[in-house]
């Protein structure tokens, strides 16, 4: 409600010490202040730190915080949701100055975002989100469909003639979720067929869960029956399925992902299965929310639209040496 992003703004955040894991004080030689006029101390959340986009991300959002002399902490639930929520609650206790959302479910955070807009206190998030939404001061993320969009084309591209797909997603993130429906009607409207669409469990193991999944796909689907594509959501998950086909010698399946994480940007380098990634602009993403919580912090304002999409850029074998 707009009410409350008023609140957020006007509240006058009092000092106070974070005590969770991973908290540690920035050393900047201007220390930006709180509403409050004490260094603000900003607790990040999200559930799936072993990811490598989302540890990159974080991992740049803190380095940034630290570097603007912000008191920061990450806390990562392991995708236990109830634990994030709880974790959460522990830290609107402690009366920090902000929080962030790195990579989470709105719905699944529902009750831990209420809780710190009654208390107050603003919610800031990185790529956790598909379109506005009312209780965020701000949510910078990626253009998923965009993102989608370039990756799936990529395997059309590659094979004009049609053919069976594998979808590899994850439903709990909200932006894989867009991007799998994204991927999903354009591969329809271009006459292929999607043969599975498949959801990824565990986001820390992707890799080699798609792998798994590929390969017993394969061994049953040998030959003229292998699909001509696999598309997966995030890096992690498509490179397992590179590893899957290059084991069962099925040359003329393609993959294509996102992320632009290194692995699968060196993967589309040698010439193999993998030929397209989508990078995403984390430092514009990460950079445009540090800049909007600054604003907070040193004005007491907050921004005027809190909803913002960067745009990816593809990655494959005519630009991967740019890389």
């Amino acid at each position: 409600m707009k009410n409350t992003r008023i609140l957020a703004a006007v509240a006058t955040v009092l000092a106070s010490t974070l005590a969770l894991a991973g908290c540690s004080t920035g050393t900047a030689a201007e220390s930006r202040q709180s509403p409050g006029g004490h260094t603000p101390v900003v607790a990040l959340f999200t559930a799936s730190y072993a990811t490598p986009a989302v540890k990159l991300g974080v991992d740049m959002f803190k380095s940034k915080a630290d570097k603007m002399g912000w008191t920061t902490s990450v806390s990562d639930s392991a995708n236990d949701y109830n634990k994030l929520n709880a974790q959460m609650q522990d830290a609107i206790s402690r009366k920090v100055d902000a929080i962030v959302m790195g990579y989470t479910s709105q719905e699944k955070t529902s009750l831990g975002v209420s809780a710190a807009n009654a208390a107050g206190i603003p919610v800031f998030a990185i790529d956790a989100g598909v379109e506005p939404y009312e209780p965020y001061a701000l949510n910078v993320t990626s253009d998923n469909s965009q993102l989608a969009t370039l990756s799936a084309q990529s395997i059309i591209d590659a094979n004009p003639k049609g053919g069976n797909v594998i979808i590899i997603g994850w439903d709990s993130h909200p932006g894989i979720r867009l991007r799998t429906q994204v991927a999903k009607k354009l591969f329809e409207d271009h006459g292929f067929t999607v043969a599975v669409n498949h959801q990824i469990q565990s986001p820390g193991a992707a890799q080699e869960e798609s792998m798994s999944f590929v390969q017993d796909y394969l061994q049953a689907n040998p030959g003229d029956k292998a699909p001509v594509g696999v598309w997966a959501g995030f890096d992690a998950a498509g490179f397992g399925a590179v590893q899957a086909i290059e084991s069962a010698g099925a040359k003329g399946t393609v993959v294509a992902s996102m992320n632009g994480d290194d692995f699968a940007v060196a993967e589309i380098k040698k010439g193999g299965p993998f030929v397209a990634t989508v990078l995403q602009d984390w430092p514009t993403i990460v950079g445009d929310l540090v800049s909007g919580m600054d604003t907070y912090f040193t004005k007491g304002s907050l921004p005027a639209k809190n909803y913002i999409e960067i745009e990816g850029t593809l990655i494959n074998k005519d630009n991967a040496t740019k890389f």
